[in-house]
C-alpha cells in the first residue's frame, strides 16, 4: 500500500472517530455482550511469580531523571523475583471495587473507563527458574502461563525488522490489545484509547525497570501478522507494542 494511502486511511479514521455535537458521545452498548475482562489459557503450565509488591527502592525523582531507552545488555540470569516485581508494578491487579454495579479491577496504570484492554505476553531468556519460551502474564493470579517452549528471541528479532536489542534482552514484553473491551463502551473512538493505554503501561514498565536497575527499550516496528501468528493469538487480539528489558552492559549510564 502506498504511503499516501496509509496516511489517508489514518486521517479518515481520525475524522470518523472524532466527537461532534450531532452524534452521541456515549454510544449504546449491549450489556449481554460485555467482553471478558481477562484472557486466560486453561490447561497451560503455570509459573507462580514472587514479587507481588511495589518494593522499588528508588525515589521517583531519581527514577525519572535516569529513565532512558537502553539497547545494550549483558547476558546474565535475571532473578525471578525481579521479573515478578516488574510485571506486578507495571500492570498487576492490586485490588477491585464495585462502581455503579460493575466490578472494576485496579492497577497501577490508568485505563479508559477502567476497561484494561491490554494483555502482556513475554519471551524469556535466562530467567531464573523459568524455561526459555513464550508466556502469557495472568495479572490476577500473578502467574505466567506457558504458551510455547523454546528460545524465541532470534525469531522475534527477525520479526522486529532486525533490531539487535530484541535478541539480547532477558525479556521481550509483547503488549497486545483486545479492542472490543474498550470499543464495547466507547464505540469507534475506543480504538484510539488502546494506544493511550499502551503508553501508560509502557511508561510504567520503563519506570519500574529503571528502579530495578534494568534497561528498557520500546519499539513499535514489527511484522504484525507474523507476530500474531507466533503468539497464536485469538482472532480478537492484536500485538501493538514491544518492550525489551535486559541487564546493563558495562559502561551503561548509571
Amino acid at each position: 500500500m502506498a504511503r499516501s494511502n496509509e496516511t489517508n486511511i489514518a486521517r479518515l479514521y481520525h475524522l470518523h472517530s472524532s466527537h461532534v455535537r450531532a452524534r452521541s458521545v456515549d454510544p449504546a452498548h449491549e450489556v449481554d455482550l460485555h467482553p471478558p475482562r481477562f484472557r486466560v489459557y486453561p490447561g497451560s503450565l503455570r509459573v507462580a511469580l514472587p514479587g507481588r509488591d511495589f518494593a522499588l527502592d528508588a525515589p521517583l525523582g531519581a527514577v525519572l531523571e535516569r529513565r532512558r531507552s537502553l539497547r545494550e545488555y549483558v547476558r546474565a540470569t535475571m532473578p525471578l523475583e525481579t521479573l515478578g516485581r516488574l510485571l506486578y508494578a507495571s500492570y498487576g491487579v492490586r485490588g477491585s471495587r464495585e462502581v455503579e454495579g460493575d466490578l472494576n479491577y485496579e492497577r497501577s496504570a490508568p485505563s479508559a473507563g477502567a476497561r484494561y484492554p491490554l494483555e502482556i505476553y513475554l519471551a524469556t531468556q535466562s530467567v531464573e527458574g523459568v524455561e526459555d519460551g513464550i508466556y502469557h502474564y495472568d495479572p490476577r493470579a500473578h502467574e505466567l502461563e506457558l504458551r510455547r517452549v523454546g528460545l524465541a528471541q532470534p525469531t522475534l528479532m527477525d520479526l522486529a525488522i532486525g533490531q539487535a536489542m530484541v535478541g539480547e534482552a532477558n525479556v521481550v514484553l509483547i503488549i497486545t490489545a483486545l479492542a472490543m473491551r474498550t470499543m464495547w463502551k466507547y464505540g469507534q473512538r475506543g480504538y484510539r484509547y488502546l494506544f493511550l493505554d499502551a503508553g501508560h503501561l509502557g511508561q510504567n514498565v520503563y519506570l519500574s525497570a529503571t528502579a530495578l536497575g534494568l534497561c528498557p527499550a520500546a519499539l513499535g516496528g514489527f511484522f504484525d501478522g507474523e507476530l500474531n501468528a507466533l503468539l497464536e493469538l485469538p482472532s480478537d487480539e492484536e500485538a501493538i507494542y514491544l518492550i525489551c528489558v535486559g541487564q546493563p552492559a558495562p559502561g551503561s549510564p548509571p
